[in-house]
């Protein structure tokens, strides 16, 4: 064998041992990547309850929210009537 064809043999060995040690970072890449997404997903739904939960406690704080969920349930004042009933 010549001397180029000996400095090709060797590059292409480095060349294959370069990607056959690289295989497991890229898998572990790609098992973070994964991780992160569903931690992300996980964390923009608590996000969301929680702004929803929010946002009933404080309708549940103030009285025209006291009385629209009241309203909402069936509840009328004493001596009011509703559509239906005049009907």
């Amino acid at each position: 064998m010549n001397r180029t064809g000996i400095v090709v043999a060797v590059a292409v060995a480095a060349v294959v041992a370069g990607v056959m040690c690289s295989r497991r970072p890229w898998q572990e890449l790609g098992v973070q990547n994964a991780k992160t997404r569903t931690a992300v997903e996980d964390m923009n739904r608590a996000q969301a309850e929680k702004a929803e939960l929010v946002g009933r406690l404080s309708r549940l704080q103030n009285p025209a929210g006291r009385e629209a969920l009241a309203r909402e349930r069936g509840y009328r004042k004493p001596g009011e009537t509703s559509f239906d009933e005049k009907r």
